[in-house]
């Protein structure tokens, strides 16, 4: 087994300790952290793009670079140890997912160089100063969930269009915006005849007592929120409830799409932003600074549809919507 996969396999065996004690750092090879959210099977993909793009830039690991995972499991109050553990590895940098990880990484120091791969609204939740100069010791990309809700129940409302109610599952401890974020969704669906209800949900019983409570029989579609839980190690249990109750499940992520039944997903492809991290990380090796490495937003944003999980569902697809699709399943 090659140290890629024996580091993935042991990923959650890193909760428990440093791996540190398990590959030793070559003197003169730079050392990279990465803390991931959710499980190594779950991030595998993110892990994947992120590798390759920093292989086709000379960095490989074992060779070149150490490269040091952490993953969360789904579990929030992890991050705090996580973040520590890298930090006292002293690493050239430090690579991330999303706003959990970057915050916890920020909370424990602001000199080793961080990364975030998918961020919405980083000046807003004060990572950085200003997208174009970032300021500090954090910059990265983001994935720009929120703006995209209304084109998200737009299509639902053009696949569905009988749907009078829905449910959105969200994290309330994953972004402070959330309240604001709902607001415009909530006013988004009212104009397509569709109300809207927060489910909040922070963990695996609270998932399982959600899922309960969605009356079945109302055929409540499930927009689901990025969250290293709920599209994350929860993700396959969401997606069989749905197809169980035939009920339309929406996750932001594209991913969720193609790997495990979301009905569709609308947004950047978010393996992009891994490459493109990938290129931050050489970069500040190289002796760049992230407070001059400007904040990137998505520019292209893609339809993906499942025409199994549709069929599953008893739900037709307009054929325009398959043609304009960037991507569709069978």
């Amino acid at each position: 087994m090659n140290r890629r996969g024996f580091l993935a396999a042991i990923g959650g065996a890193a909760l428990a300790g440093p791996i540190s004690a398990v590959a030793q750092q070559p003197a003169g090879i730079p050392r990279i952290g990465v803390l991931m959210g959710a499980s190594p099977s779950d991030e595998a993909a993110k892990l994947e793009a992120f590798h390759g793009a920093l292989e086709r830039l000379g960095y490989v690991d074992g060779q070149t670079v150490m490269i040091e995972l952490r993953y969360a499991m789904g579990q929030p109050d992890r991050f705090g140890n996580l973040a520590r553990e890298l930090a006292a590895l002293a690493p050239a940098v430090i690579a991330c997912v999303g706003r959990q990880e970057t915050a916890a990484l920020q909370a424990v120091t602001r000199t080793i160089p961080i990364v975030f791969m998918q961020v919405n609204n980083p000046v807003e939740q004060g990572f950085v100063a200003a997208l174009a100069r970032p300021g500090g010791n954090t910059t990265g990309f983001t994935q720009m969930s929120a703006e995209l809700d209304s084109k998200r129940l737009e299509l639902l409302h053009q696949i569905a269009p009988s749907v009078s109610r829905a449910a959105f599952l969200a994290n309330p401890h994953l972004t402070p915006g959330l309240q604001e974020r709902f607001a415009g969704a909530e006013a988004a669906a009212k104009s397509l005849g569709i109300a809207l209800r927060r489910v909040d949900v922070a963990t695996p019983a609270e998932l399982t007592a959600a899922l309960a409570a969605i009356q079945p029989s109302s055929s409540e579609p499930l927009l689901i929120q990025n969250d290293p839980m709920l599209s994350g190690t929860e993700q396959s249990r969401i997606v069989d409830f749905a197809v169980a109750h035939r009920l339309p499940a929406v996750f932001e992520s594209i991913l969720n799409a193609r790997r495990l039944g979301g009905l569709f997903g609308y947004g950047p492809d978010l393996r992009e932003n891994r490459r493109l991290a990938a290129g931050y990380v050489a970069k500040i090796l190289k002796g760049a600074k992230p407070a001059d490495l400007p904040v990137e937003q998505p520019t292209k944003f893609e339809l993906v549809i499942n025409l199994k999980t549709a069929k599953a569902l008893g739900i037709t697809i307009p054929p325009h919507l398959l043609v304009l699709a960037d991507e569709v399943l069978q």
